[in-house]
């Protein structure tokens, strides 16, 4: 391995390249023997760094002790993917401080290496503290309301905190659980008022996404201004120690602290350890009128100390935890106690532990605000029927955001699906996002659908699944739009352009949608057996409809035809037909082409950005199936939902269409255009319709039956008749229009079977 030292402002750098083996660690070692520096920080650039073996740890080790001893320790930059593993399965991840770069890497040791040590012995303590980098802090309160009687907060928003509360994914597993808790950044602690003596902690990866839900509390968040570290030759008590450095701290800043949070991590004298995290307050330093002030002077358990100020916190009792890698640096000491094997119990504050040394980091907040404050900002605009288990799937998703504004896209049968407009931590306005709520299986299986057909085909013009989230009886999917052109564009359904634009213009953007985007899935068809009957059925999804239809439409299963006054002609009964046809061919099977279909193409789950690209969203349906269904299912939106029906003689006019629609006889056969009145949103259904079953021509290939095309078309047609948003009239027209289909579809297997007989 080459080893390279150099300098840059007194900060020793050595440079690393190649294997740190056990060769390797010799040169290592012998290099950074005859560095010669003040400086007790020093960096090591690790980028060219391949592979590290255990005697190379042992280097590392070793030196890092050495530094800590003269209050400094190594900064590992550029630490690759190889090197890391070992730092972790090793834990010493924890304990050696690691930067992304080398730059990064030196700012931090200029910022540590900016103050002395002071040194001073109170009490027969002796106590070195020095101040850290610049930066601000404060302390939180959290406290439910009679209406919402938990505050759901997750621990990265928490910093350090202590109170009621309880651990668990939702309110009431944090209600079964709940007592006395403390938490840090990386785990948590809560001690059941029912638990006979025995703490429950959370760490790992489950720290990140589950909440504390909390009754009470007070937390501190933010960089600490001081660091101590303590030892003694007799026994002292945590809260002695807070009361010598109120004092300290109050000398070291010439003023007296308003309040003094603290982190402490301790050695006690008969073996393990003690976490401790706490605010004092002094009454005389204590400013008047603020609602802060009055939360610190009011909050229940505080503890008298010698000085007559109190102390208010929580702490945690440590077992196998070597101490000795406590280091100055707060994060890494944390990182080194976040193990369930050292985690032992939670404690209060005046627990009377002997201890015999400690380091302690001290906060001098600058406000004391409520914890709402901190937590991210949701506004939802428009009526999207909010559920209050939504709220903690928001805050989970969108934990690295400032605030978050959702618009709802669409109301979904089963799912509400909302465009998102969020602000990181620093107000700068991120990608356009979509989240979407709805039952856990509906969204594992659209999760399941986004893996296997949407990021192997289509992932620029598709959703990317950026994190999800359940709570309750809900989860959510936060996505992302690869190929959108930044936080300011502007996505738009594509229900809006086919309302606002021009035929030609909806035309191309449909063609966009099929032959671009699309293409992937629908270019690829397979032959294969299909149960079309079967897949077609609207049962599924409307088990009610027969009751419907007979309720609303007074149009019963038990007769075989219908009359069309408007037409002035007999047709089969659609509701016949689907109860007794179906059902009859359930287990009829052919060959057909099948293809990766979307499932509900509707025009609001497209999408449309400001330069015309097309995006997909909703993928919970997504699967092979009837290659012609996705545009079968766009033709009944194109009719039921735009085309004007304010009086019977539109409905007769839109029945003439439907008749035209309905008297081809070939797949690729150009439905004519029939239609005496005048709405323009007429012509425009057309042009997609005959666009739409172009597309379905072109990935049959030579098929040219245009039955599983029907079928298809029937399942969205029937489905109308449950619509509550629609008039009667609506479901009158999707009736009369399922009824033209079957006749269709009879007449086309009469020609096909002349001597079978009517069906």
């Amino acid at each position: 391995m080459d080893v390279q030292v150099s300098f840059v402002d007194d900060t020793p750098v050595v440079t690393l390249t190649g294997r740190f083996d056990g060769f390797g660690a010799q040169q290592f070692d012998a290099a950074t023997q005859r560095i010669d520096s003040a400086s007790a920080v020093w960096v090591l650039d690790c980028t060219a760094v391949a592979y590290i073996s255990s005697t190379g740890l042992r280097s590392l080790f070793t030196l890092e002790k050495a530094l800590r001893a003269r209050d400094g320790g190594l900064i590992l930059a550029g630490v690759g993917r190889s090197m890391r593993q070992v730092l972790e399965v090793t834990r010493l991840d924890n304990w050696l401080r690691s930067a992304p770069t080398l730059n990064d890497a030196l700012e931090r040791a200029r910022n540590e290496t900016g103050a002395p040590a002071l040194e001073r012995t109170v009490s027969g303590r002796a106590i070195r503290v020095r101040r850290t980098a610049p930066g601000t802090s404060s302390v939180e309160w959290w406290t439910g309301t009679p209406e919402r009687p938990f505050v759901g907060a997750a621990l990265a928003d928490l910093g350090f905190a202590f109170g009621t509360g309880g651990l668990g994914e939702g309110a009431a597993d944090g209600r079964a659980g709940l007592g006395s808790f403390v938490s840090t950044p990386l785990f948590a602690g809560v001690l059941p008022f029912d638990a006979h003596g025995t703490s429950d902690f959370m760490t790992g990866s489950a720290s990140a996404v589950m909440p504390v839900h909390i009754v009470s509390a007070l937390s501190v968040s933010g960089a600490p201004a001081l660091v101590a570290e303590v030892t003694s030759a007799a026994p002292f008590r945590l809260l002695d120690l807070v009361d010598d450095l109120y004092d300290i701290a109050g000398a070291e800043l010439d003023a007296a602290p308003r309040a003094l949070a603290f982190v402490a991590v301790a050695a006690r004298a008969h073996g393990g350890g003690l976490l401790g995290v706490g605010v004092a307050t002094d009454p005389a330093s204590r400013s008047s009128g603020g609602d802060g002030d009055t939360v610190l002077r009011d909050w229940a358990g505080a503890v008298p100390i010698a000085s007559g100020r109190s102390v208010v916190g929580g702490a945690v009792t440590l077992h196998g935890a070597d101490l000795t890698r406590a280091g100055a640096d707060l994060g890494d000491a944390i990182g080194a106690l976040s193990n369930p094997d050292v985690l032992h119990g939670v404690v209060g504050i005046d627990d009377a532990t002997p201890l015999d040394r400690a380091t302690i980091w001290l906060f001098l907040p600058s406000t004391v605000r409520g914890g709402g404050e901190k937590l991210l900002r949701l506004t939802v605009e428009g009526d999207g029927g909010w559920q209050s288990e939504w709220d903690a799937i928001v805050r989970r998703l969108y934990a690295d955001c400032q605030s978050v504004t959702l618009t709802p896209l669409h109301g979904g049968y089963n799912s509400k699906t909302f465009r998102v407009v969020a602000y990181d931590r620093e107000a700068r306005r991120t990608l356009p996002t979509v989240l979407k709520i709805g039952p856990p299986a509906l969204t594992a299986r659209e999760e399941q659908a986004n893996r296997d057909y949407v990021a192997r085909f289509i992932l620029n013009n598709g959703t990317t699944v950026l994190g999800g989230a359940v709570e309750g009886d809900w989860a959510g999917l936060r996505y992302n739009f690869l190929g959108v052109n930044g936080p300011e564009s502007r996505l738009v359904w594509l229900r809006e352009h086919y309302l606002q634009r021009s035929t030609a213009d909806v035309v191309a953007l449909f063609e966009a949608l099929l032959t671009r985007v699309l293409k992937p899935w629908y270019g690829q068809p397979k032959w294969e057996q299909v149960w079309l009957y079967r897949e077609h059925t609207p049962l599924r999804l409307f088990p009610q409809l027969f009751e419907t239809a007979e309720r609303e439409l007074g149009v019963s299963a038990d007769e075989p035809t219908l009359t069309c006054q408007e037409l002035g002609v007999e047709l089969p009964n659609p509701i016949h037909f689907l109860r007794h046809e179906y059902a009859r061919r359930s287990g009829d099977s052919r060959l057909w082409y099948t293809a990766i279909c979307h499932g509900d193409l509707n025009l609001q789950n497209v999408l449309v950005d400001e330069r015309e690209n097309v995006y997909v969203i909703d993928f919970s349906e997504t699967r092979p199936r009837n290659a012609v269904s996705d545009f079968a299912r766009i033709e009944p939106i194109t009719k039921f939902e735009f085309l004007r029906l304010d009086s019977d003689d539109d409905l007769r006019q839109v029945l003439e269409f439907e008749v035209g629609l309905t008297s081809v006889a070939r797949l690729s056969d150009p439905p004519p255009l029939v239609y005496r009145g005048n709405d323009p949103l007429v012509a425009r259904a057309h042009a997609v319709i005959a666009l739409l079953r172009r597309a379905a021509d072109t990935v049959t290939l030579f098929e040219q039956d245009v039955i599983p095309y029907w079928l298809a078309v029937l399942e969205w047609t029937y489905s109308v008749i449950c619509y509550r948003q629609v008039s009667p009239r609506q479901k009158r027209y999707a009736v009369y229009s399922a009824a033209l289909i079957c006749r269709a579809i009879q007449d086309l297997e009469k020609r096909a079977f002349p001597h079978s007989g009517s069906i």
